[in-house]
């Protein structure tokens, strides 16, 4: 993807705009600037004496206390400083409310689509003042629009580049990569003269988030128009050419979302209606039956506020994010249980895989892939040899590591007897397992250096790719492919072929081969998710972090 704010020319942009829009607001009619009808007085506006009342503030030592909105600190901002320093206004012309400010109004109110909850930005307040504008406009009245305005721009700038609520969860430790401050893209918005454009430059541009987004209009609509049908009394287990009037509500409830059976008439259960239930049981991560059971339902009367505030979430989780992906990358939606390989915005590599069970949650994190390493040995991890290897060797002794194919060793490398080792000294020792089909890393390990030592890596459990829920782990990712994926990753080199790295790892010597591609990999957590086909997924909150 390609990013639209060009971060090296804001320095340029900046300066030459500020003197573009001094000339402008001297000369409003040059300016290009209409007026909205409705937002007009027959009063004229006195430019001058707005533009000396913005000087002021910055001239004096009361700027630290000038609050544009009450029990708000957005004036603290630099930003704001920043933004008006040249002492000239954005929002009128000597007629009134200009162009951009009645444009910026309706960019702010369709914010909500977005998730956001628009009276951060104070809309019945401003639409209020630009009414009483209408009838009088003492200076008052055009200041506070003024100041009011910018600051809720300026605050509708921050969220949609990094969010508008404080991440608190640890777990989620995936970086924001946002380099712009409000004020520079409050002054390439006047610029160009185009605010729903703006803020479409600030959205996240991973193709995800505007699926979501037209998913929540989709939604919203469907809720002004009424909602969705309930679903009850349809049996759990129903026949082919079974008939009921349950059955034609269900064609109605599934059409209304997701735009099939065609026939919404008919009471009869028939191949249609089968395979608009599986298709939706696909979107719901549920089972894939075609038969309404007990969780089917349950999704089925979900109610849309609901399904809203998930998107909403969602969306919001996708702003802490980098909100341009450097291509090639890995991409692991944790609630999915899936990894994509994307490269020029399409999927060239899939396969499912195990994340971690919710008391081990797998890291919602950014890393990069360094090398593959061919029969990995493993060393045990702090936190497994506290929580699970010292127990198990109170409880069984040696022969907890020996059927593990585990060994204990000193700090100097020498083996050591399990039962020397208890839950006050085992960080004296280090426990290992040779490599092997059987190594808890299996055959193959993708290192991606982390300071939470989070991995991808093969498995020899390999019987829960086939399983339906998938998190098992301990915290690092199982994948189901791993000779397959180390391949495709290699595929610059003859020299690693599929079946040359089987050939390898069958010899069980360690070695590490480095991948010469950028290929950053991004663990995320989200709830919904979105299909090969395109159509958005609501999953399973697996760690309950919703």
């Amino acid at each position: 993807m390609k990013n639209l704010i060009l971060n090296k020319q804001i320095a340029v942009v900046f300066v030459v705009f500020f003197l573009q829009l001094l000339t402008a607001c001297q000369n409003p009619d040059r300016a290009g600037l209409s007026q909205e009808k409705g937002i007009s007085s027959s009063a004229k506006i006195d430019l001058s004496a707005l533009n000396t009342q913005l000087a002021s503030i910055f001239d004096s030592s009361s700027m630290a206390a000038f609050l544009p909105w009450e029990n708000d600190t957005i004036s603290q901002l630099p930003a704001f400083q920043q933004v008006y320093k040249q002492k000239t206004n954005f929002w009128f012309n000597e007629s009134g409310i200009n162009k951009q400010g009645s444009e910026l109004l309706r960019s702010l109110e369709d914010l909500q689509n977005d998730g956001l909850d628009v009276k951060r930005y104070r809309m019945d307040e401003l639409r209020a003042l630009s009414k009483e504008i209408q009838q009088n406009v003492s200076k008052e009245l055009v200041f506070s629009f003024e100041t009011r305005l910018t600051a809720s721009f300026l605050k509708a700038i921050k969220d949609m580049l990094s969010g508008s609520q404080q991440n608190f969860n640890k777990e989620i430790k995936n970086p924001n990569d946002s380099l712009l401050n409000e004020a520079d893209v409050l002054t390439l918005a006047l610029k160009n003269g185009n605010f729903s454009e703006a803020f479409e430059m600030m959205r996240p541009k991973h193709p995800w988030y505007s699926k979501f987004r037209n998913e929540y209009i989709r939604l919203n609509q469907m809720k002004l128009q009424g909602g969705l049908q309930s679903v009850t009394n349809l049996r759990d287990s129903i026949r082919m050419g079974d008939s009921s009037a349950q059955i034609t509500t269900l064609r109605k409830r599934l059409y209304k979302e997701i735009k099939s059976p065609a026939d919404t008439l008919s009471p009869v259960w028939d191949i249609s209606v089968l395979e608009s239930l599986k298709k939706f049981q696909h979107l719901h991560q549920l089972r894939v039956t075609g038969q309404p059971d007990t969780a089917t339902l349950s999704k089925l009367n979900t109610i849309i506020d609901s399904k809203m505030a998930t998107l909403a979430l969602n969306m919001e989780r996708m702003r802490w994010l980098k909100h341009d992906f450097r291509q090639p990358y890995v991409w692991v939606d944790i609630p999915r249980m899936e990894m994509e390989y994307i490269d020029h915005d399409s999927i060239e590599f899939n396969m499912r895989v195990v994340v971690g069970r919710p008391s081990r949650a797998t890291p919602a994190l950014d890393a990069k892939i360094e090398n593959v390493v061919l029969s990995p040995p493993w060393n045990v991890p702090p936190t497994i040899m506290r929580e699970e290897v010292v127990p198990g060797i109170a409880r069984r002794g040696g022969s907890y590591l020996s059927r593990r194919g585990l060994r204990a060793y000193d700090r100097r490398g020498r083996p050591v007897s399990a039962s020397a080792i208890n839950a006050g000294n085992y960080r004296n020792f280090s426990i290992g397992q040779a490599p092997g089909y059987r190594s808890s890393l299996g055959e193959v390990k993708f290192n991606m250096p982390n300071p939470w030592a989070i991995y991808m890596h093969d498995t020899p459990h390999r019987e829960d790719f086939v399983k339906f829920y998938r998190a098992y782990s301990s915290g690092c990712v199982r994948v189901h492919k791993p000779k397959e994926f180390a391949a495709f990753l290699l595929r610059d080199s003859s020299k690693y072929s599929y079946e040359k790295i089987d050939s390898i790892c069958k010899l069980r010597k360690t070695i590490f081969v480095p991948v010469n591609r950028n290929i950053d990999v991004h663990f995320v957590y989200l709830t919904n998710a979105v299909d090969s086909a395109g159509n958005v997924m609501y999953l399973k909150d697996i760690y309950g972090w919703d």
